[in-house]
């Protein structure tokens, strides 16, 4: 794992001194008076810099509040990784070293690795429990893998949904069904394990923090609602995608 505290504080310390520098340039740019392709890219850059740093200031002061580096430690690492190649990705975007659509499917494999890493995470948490539901969360990675990799050249090759054949989406629509059964199976037997041990913390329960450091349970936790979108989106989209390429076939 990463060694968060010093990783953050160096990135956080990168983009505040990328933030003066911006804002100086910024303000040469005001005072002279000319505006050309560059003096927007210029401040394009400058608003990336701030973007980017209320994202980071944020994880602070959430984990601040509810310990969240701690408890899903995989996914708010995966993700503050990908703030920072999202930032790399920003820049060359504006400075044109790669183009706009590589930009664009760079984000939308930012997306779908942080969601899956967050569906890894929360199946993490379940482990240990049984040795038959660690058993299914085992192969839920591998069709978690599975599923990010055939998403992969839907994202990255031109004119997918041509130049892939119709099995490629029949066979991800598979794997995306196979994967969040899995998931839901997982939930289930981990809500009748937590019927059979009560008093073992419920990772799917949101807790409030209350005077004298009790956390009562208080309905679902936001993740697991969050998984749950997830889930309905590797189920559902690959299948309607099977079924748009089938109907293509047909006529």
């Amino acid at each position: 794992m990463i060694n968060f505290a010093q990783f953050k504080r160096f990135f956080i310390s990168c983009l505040i001194g990328s933030l003066v520098a911006a804002a100086l340039v910024a303000v040469v740019v005001v005072l002279i008076g000319q505006s050309n392709e560059i003096t927007t890219r210029v401040f394009v850059t400058l608003f990336m810099v701030v973007l980017h740093s209320l994202i980071s200031l944020l994880f602070i002061w959430d984990d601040s509040r509810r310990n969240t580096f701690s408890k899903l430690s995989f996914f708010i690492n995966t993700i503050f990784v990908l703030i920072v190649m999202s930032f790399i990705a920003s820049l060359f975007g504006i400075w044109k070293i790669v183009s706009a659509d590589n930009v664009f499917n760079l984000y939308l494999t930012f997306f779908l690795i942080g969601f899956a890493s967050l569906h890894a995470d929360m199946l993490l948490k379940a482990m240990g429990k049984e040795k038959y539901m660690d058993k299914i969360i085992y192969a839920n990675y591998i069709f978690i893998a599975a599923v990010v990799l055939l998403y992969l050249p839907i994202i990255f090759i031109k004119n997918a949904e041509t130049a892939l054949p119709d099995i490629y989406f029949r066979f991800l629509a598979a794997t995306g069904i196979i994967d969040g059964t899995l998931s839901i199976l997982t939930i289930i037997f981990y809500k009748l394990y937590m019927h059979k041990h009560p008093k073992a913390e419920d990772i799917f329960q949101a807790g409030v923090p209350v005077k004298g450091g009790q956390i009562p349970r208080r309905g679902l936790s936001v993740w697991f609602w969050i998984l749950i979108a997830f889930l309905v989106f590797t189920i559902g989209f690959p299948f309607v995608i099977g079924l748009f390429m089938s109907s293509l076939l047909i006529r």
